[in-house]
């Protein structure tokens, strides 16, 4: 994997391009073969100022399916903070969800239904932590 120079070649880019694809293949919903489990949506509100200010300003909403599955938050997690150090704490109620990298930017506070179920994503983990994302985790509330 390491070339005469010394550096990481393509091989590794390669690598996470696949683990990419084959965790969308795993977390596929179960009618379609993978160990998806249920409905997960995730949804990006938008708020567009009106041109005059007596206008009131525009929301709309963008929502995509996602590829995933959704368990307990592991017992190691609670008790640790989510996100920022000074952020919420996890708890035993939290949710984790495990998914296909969704196709736009995710970030904390972005809504995501479980089973039509609205929770606020508290935490994001990109895995790999760095290069190319394979998968994502999310620990959730609500």
């Amino acid at each position: 994997m390491v070339s005469e120079s010394g550096q990481w070649g393509a091989e590794m880019a390669d690598f996470y391009a696949e683990m990419a694809a084959m965790a969308s293949d795993l977390l596929a919903p179960t009618s379609q073969g993978g160990l998806g489990q249920g409905s997960v949506k995730i949804s990006r509100k938008t708020v567009t100022d009106p041109a005059n200010s007596w206008e009131q300003p525009t929301v709309s909403w963008s929502t995509q399916t996602l590829r995933a599955a959704v368990s307990g938050v592991e017992q190691k997690l609670i008790g640790q903070p989510a996100g920022e150090p000074d952020g919420p704490v996890i708890v035993a109620t939290d949710k984790q969800v495990i998914c296909a990298v969704p196709a736009w930017p995710y970030e904390v506070n972005d809504l995501v239904t479980v089973d039509g179920k609205p929770v606020t994503v508290l935490q994001v983990q990109n895995i790999p932590a760095a290069g190319t994302v394979s998968a994502v985790e999310f620990i959730v509330r609500g």
